[in-house]
């Protein structure tokens, strides 16, 4: 059995993304946080060691261990914030509805939830900051019954962790080791012929056929189109696809000349703020009092308030995170730390990314039960795999690894059906320089 993959990008691991243009050293673009330290199978491969980052390490980080309310404009930290009567209503009705069966509740969103449940409009942004933007989304996007489902099917655990001495790359490139990787490889077209097998074609006009094909392709470039099937997708399929949701990401990145911030702090959830969250990055090697300057700051925000934000300059969303900095750290006798520090900066649209055109996907009203339909395999030879078809709504990279390794599990058990072994070469005719 040979098997290749076929990678649009100049690099395997998707929306892994590491930059080096800012400060010199690797800074997350894409995925950055680990979540979950119980059967996840990134955890996995990174404690069995990165052969290219021998010194690689997980470090488990409180999240979140600040809280900005920006309407009061206070900083607090995670113990003072759970100590206030509405931050803990509002965790017990999130924590809720993972007793609850998704089936029995009627659709609404998970603002109408929260609302619903008595979560005052004090902590209501904060809701919405902790819990939607994590997500992908605003409160008023997120479907509440996959949001119950992803609760209850949740069993990896509840630890943050961040890798230390590495970065994501590094672990895509450990996982991909020895395999037959083919990069600049753009399918546009995917073919199931009568006579069996499959046929892709790439956008400049290569051909492969092998006997069945795995497809990773992001749920926002099936939505838009960018690959034609011969025959179409089934109609399940194609509702599917129409039915689960991608939300944009957009990552605001300061260079940052000297520390303002508490010694203790990586990372603050936001409140009526423009970044819902703000973190320290890489943040095991900022934190503490002994990390040496130029620091990295992350704002983080998604959904719909990433695309309004998209439309602005870069150097007016530098300047916008600049100023929420101000206003949670700034004191009298220094109004304006960060403004200050601020020697450069970066962004990343998601919604730009010409082989993600997004984020990942979020908890979506009346999408219960679409997952499963988009993984399920097509006329026995093509099959699915990515974080929107984990049927337990994991947007993270061990949830795409798991779908990955399912799709493939199905792939061979398809092929000890008694067909011969087809070499995998060029169609007749293809101009291919494989």
């Amino acid at each position: 059995l040979r098997a290749a993959v076929i990678e649009a990008g100049s690099k395997v691991g998707g929306r892994v993304l590491a930059d080096q243009s800012l400060a010199g050293a690797p800074r997350e673009l894409g995925p950055e946080f680990i979540h979950g330290e119980h059967s996840n199978q990134l955890v996995e491969l990174i404690e069995a060691g990165l052969a290219a980052r021998p010194a690689a390490r997980l470090v488990e980080l409180d999240w979140p261990n600040y809280f900005y309310l920006g309407k009061e404009g206070r900083l607090v930290s995670a113990a003072q914030a759970q100590a206030m009567p509405e931050v803990a209503a509002m965790e017990t009705a999130f924590e809720a509805l993972g007793g609850i069966e998704a089936e029995a509740v009627p659709e609404q969103s998970l603002l109408q939830y929260l609302v619903a449940a008595g979560v005052e409009s004090r902590v209501l942004d904060l809701a919405d900051a902790i819990y939607a933007n994590d997500y992908g989304a605003v409160a008023s996007d997120v479907g509440l019954r996959e949001t119950i489902h992803e609760q209850r099917s949740w069993t990896y655990g509840e630890k943050y962790l961040v890798l230390s001495g590495a970065c994501l790359q590094d672990a895509m490139d450990q996982l991909s080791d020895g395999l037959d990787v083919r990069c600049g490889w753009t399918v546009t077209s995917v073919t199931l012929p009568p006579d069996g097998g499959v046929l892709l074609l790439s956008a400049d006009g290569r051909r492969l056929s092998a006997r069945r094909a795995v497809l990773s392709v992001p749920l926002a470039l099936l939505q838009r189109g960018t690959i034609d099937f011969e025959p179409p997708l089934p109609p399940e399929h194609v509702k599917a696809i129409g039915a689960v949701k991608i939300g944009n990401a957009l990552k605001v990145l300061l260079q940052l000349s000297h520390r303002f911030w508490p010694g203790d702090f990586y990372d603050a959830v936001c409140a009526d703020a423009t970044f819902p969250e703000v973190w320290l990055t890489p943040a095991a090697e900022a934190m503490g009092p002994h990390a040496e300057p130029p620091f990295t700051l992350v704002g983080f925000v998604s959904g719909a308030r990433a695309d309004r934000l998209a439309t602005l300059p870069h150097p007016e969303l530098a300047r916008l995170l600049c100023a929420q900095l101000d206003a949670m750290f700034g004191t009298v006798g220094r109004p304006h730390p960060a403004s200050q520090a601020c020697t450069a900066h970066l962004v990343k649209d998601w919604a730009q990314a010409p082989h993600a055109r997004g984020a990942y996907s979020y908890p979506t009203p009346s999408a219960l039960g679409a997952r499963g339909q988009l993984s399920a395999p097509v006329g026995g030879r093509l099959f699915f795999c990515g974080e929107a078809c984990h049927e337990g709504i994991n947007p993270c990279i061990h949830g795409a690894m798991e779908t990955g390794q399912r799709a493939a599990e199905e792939a061979a058990a398809s092929l000890q059906q008694g067909e011969r072994e087809a070499p995998m070469e060029p169609a007749e005719g293809a101009r291919s320089r494989l």
